[in-house]
């Protein structure tokens, strides 16, 4: 298991690379935007919120039994609702695709951002009790430890929703 410095590093990466990438796209290739003019910056968090949980909801497809044994030992709803850890990369996705075709913003930032705050009680509890789990942000591709790197991870997503949402 990748310790917390070097999971930090592992997201931290992650999400920079995502917005350089939807950076780039959005000021270089796509059409419809002027170069060198202002980006929009609604629809750089679009597409980048998009890509986060396209390619985190991917990872989890990878091995979809393990991510669901690991996310069930600490998410509030998988530990009464057992199928839930099967459908959640799939809701990831879907919301991802959402983001992409800017269907129903409100309800799909309002969703992220239930998403974000289950997930962030869910972790948190983890950790006041002591527990030494595996993450399953990026299913059980990366050997990840439930930490502050997971806490920091929704916390990110969470504030990206918020501004979006208001």
């Amino acid at each position: 298991m990748l310790n917390n410095i070097s999971s930090f590093i592992l997201i931290l990466i992650l999400f920079i690379t995502i917005f350089i990438i939807n950076y780039i796209y959005l000021t270089y290739i796509k059409k419809d935007t002027a170069l060198n003019e202002n980006i929009n910056k609604t629809e750089l968090m679009n597409n980048t919120m998009g890509t986060i949980l396209l390619v985190f909801g991917g990872l989890k497809l990878f091995d979809l039994q393990k991510f669901s044994n690991i996310f069930a030992k600490y998410n509030l709803i998988s530990k009464q609702i057992p199928y839930y850890s099967y459908f959640y990369p799939f809701i990831e996705i879907i919301l991802a695709i959402a983001l992409f075709f800017r269907y129903s913003l409100n309800i799909v930032y309002g969703l992220i951002i239930i998403l974000m705050i289950i997930s962030l009680i869910s972790v948190s509890i983890s950790l006041y009790q002591g527990q030494n789990l595996r993450c399953g942000c990026l299913g059980s591709f990366f050997h990840l430890p439930l930490s502050y790197v997971t806490i920091s991870e929704n916390v990110v997503m969470l504030l990206m929703s918020f501004y979006q949402y208001a």
